[in-house]
């Protein structure tokens, strides 16, 4: 089950890749993407584009096939994505500030899955004056805030997520890259970290605390571990949706409190109408 799961993490790549290659040609960008949505809200056409978007929707929460021919889907498994949310957090006058143990592993991160570690200030700038993070507020989103151009955007998408601070990062789901980077490991030692989670032989916090003491002397990681968990649970997932192999659609569902799947959000690049 967990070999499965980490195996569908990688997915992950190729499904957000194909999603922002696809806007690039076709929408020229998240401005035009507005604009383009805002003009069909205005058509007579947009009441049956808006009922056919809400009925692909409903997908995810299904575990549907789509039944509409030529549409395919494709899950992507999100629980094992570092969240943004770790890098900060309130003091005592509820002023926010930067976690300064996470900068180095979002720099680590940037540069070994998007070779962008440049991105890691304009990142914590905004954080910094930003609220809390709410569902409903995507990496999409959140690029577009800081004007990242789109292709840069492409790289980025793979190696991060950001969800409320409660979402945590799942070892169990996470890839060897992303392994390497939260832990400062070789590329070798986070192959053996991800295989030990994968099989059992790594079940638990103390298990991980006792690996990583073999390769990093005296380090305290109790911190770092207490935004991780081990459980190959989906607490976050996506759907891509493609009509005749072209991606226009991705669906974002978190897990809430409650243990129900809802919508965090869900982008359209366009509405496939036959």
């Amino acid at each position: 089950m967990k070999n499965a799961s980490r195996k569908n993490g990688f997915l992950l790549p190729l499904a957000l890749l194909s999603l922002l290659v696809v806007s690039i040609i076709a929408m020229n960008g998240f401005t035009y993407i507005r604009h383009h949505t805002n003009l069909l809200k205005q058509s007579e056409n947009s009441v049956i584009i808006s009922a056919q978007q809400e009925k692909f929707e409903l997908l995810p929460f299904e575990n549907s096939i789509p039944v509409q021919p030529d549409v395919s889907a494709q899950f992507v498994t999100l629980s094992g994505v570092y969240n943004l949310s770790f890098l900060k957090a309130r003091d005592v006058h509820n002023a926010n500030y930067i976690i300064e143990e996470q900068i180095p592993i979002v720099r680590r991160l940037l540069s070994l899955c998007a070779n962008k570690p440049e991105l890691t200030e304009p990142i914590l700038e905004y954080l910094k004056l930003a609220g809390d993070v709410e569902i409903g507020f995507g990496l999409i989103d959140f690029l577009n805030e800081l004007s990242v151009p789109l292709d840069t955007g492409v790289e980025v998408l793979p190696c991060l997520r950001i969800l409320p601070r409660s979402y945590k990062l799942d070892l169990a789901l996470a890839s060897d890259i992303t392994l390497q980077a939260y832990f400062d490991l070789s590329a070798s030692q986070a192959r053996l970290l991800g295989r030990y989670l994968a099989d059992g032989t790594i079940p638990n916090h103390a298990a991980v605390m006792s690996f990583l003491a073999k390769h990093h002397k005296g380090k305290d990681f109790s911190a770092s571990l207490r935004n991780t968990a081990i459980s190959a649970r989906l607490d976050h997932k996506a759907m891509v949706l493609n009509f005749k192999g072209e991606t226009f659609a991705y669906l974002d569902n978190v897990l809430n409190r409650e243990g129900n799947w809802i919508k965090n959000r869900n982008f359209f690049l366009w509405t496939p109408m036959n």
